[in-house]
């Protein structure tokens, strides 16, 4: 029998989210009593899990701040032992026409003058790498990297099981529960780091691997296919719609499958690793997600 599981997701507030979450999951979250503007769903691990990728989706309707995460390193040295540093990768699901994000240094400018900058020399934003991102685009965040979402955008996400974040800059919004970082930030941003777009999510039906590399791995399988894969145990296999394509909503397209689990479009499974029998239809992607050994 087997292991594949369903995952319950957990709605989080926000102050840069909106309302798309609640309506695409559904039935799922008809108990939750989440309020606000909802900004994540999560899906798998919880805070503290040093065994197994946390994989979210984001509703990006305000600007998040510019931020920055450590290395395990940096983590452990800053936060105590056995504390983990926070790569994260993108997969943009939709984008409004204009969509952008803000990733890395400028190359155009000083690496010295990013770095007064982080002390508050000057105002960062304007330093940094503004980047167009359409439906697809497959984004690497490794530690170091300084970045920040902008609105429009609805994406999906894969990171360490931390949310070990430090804010350099939030927009003028003036909140006790949202304070500035820049004596870490200082410390744990990489000032040669520049954009990473990795090459996009495929076309072809067929199972591809997005990102090899640093604390993630991340595989798509585009439909129409269906076959067996091998997965780690406790990855995160979620059923999206194609960006590529214009695919039904949730719970009007036909689900995917995973060992007999059955996943309607944004909802996701944690895998019982191993050989894996999946089935994804036409116009539908299950993007599986975990950490590298």
């Amino acid at each position: 029998m087997s292991d594949t599981q369903r995952i319950q997701p957990h709605l989080v507030s926000r102050v840069w989210g909106g309302e798309r979450l609640r309506a695409l999951l559904g039935d799922a979250v008809t108990s939750d009593a989440t309020t606000g503007p909802i900004g994540e769903a999560w899906f798998g691990a919880a805070e503290g899990s040093t065994t197994h990728a946390l994989v979210k989706l984001l509703d990006v309707r305000e600007r998040l701040s510019v931020q920055v995460h450590p290395s395990d390193a940096l983590a452990r040295e800053l936060h105590g032992a056995g504390e983990s540093g926070k790569h994260e990768a993108w997969v943009i699901l939709e984008a409004a026409a204009d969509a952008t994000i803000l990733l890395g240094r400028d190359p155009s400018v000083d690496p010295v003058r990013l770095a007064a900058a982080l002390r508050g020399d000057e105002a960062i934003e304007p330093l940094l790498a503004r980047v167009s991102v359409q439906p697809g685009d497959v984004i690497n965040v490794p530690p170091g990297l300084l970045h920040a979402l902008m609105p429009g955008l609805l994406v999906w996400e894969i990171q360490q099981p931390t949310d070990r974040t430090y804010r350099v800059a939030d927009w003028g919004r003036d909140s006790a529960d949202r304070p500035l970082h820049r004596v870490e930030a200082v410390q744990a941003t990489d000032l040669g780091a520049v954009a990473q777009r990795l090459p996009r999510l495929p076309e072809a039906p067929g199972v591809h691997t997005l990102l090899d590399a640093g604390a993630l791995h991340v595989v798509a399988v585009v439909g129409p296919w269906s076959g067996t894969i091998e997965a780690p145990r406790g990855a995160v296999a979620t059923h999206v719609p194609s960006p590529l394509h214009a695919a039904p909503r949730a719970g009007r397209a036909d689900p995917a499958e995973c060992d007999g689990c059955s996943l309607q479009p944004f909802s996701s499974a944690r895998l019982g690793g191993g050989a894996t029998t999946v089935a994804v239809p036409a116009g539908g992607c299950l993007l599986i997600g975990s950490l590298r050994a």
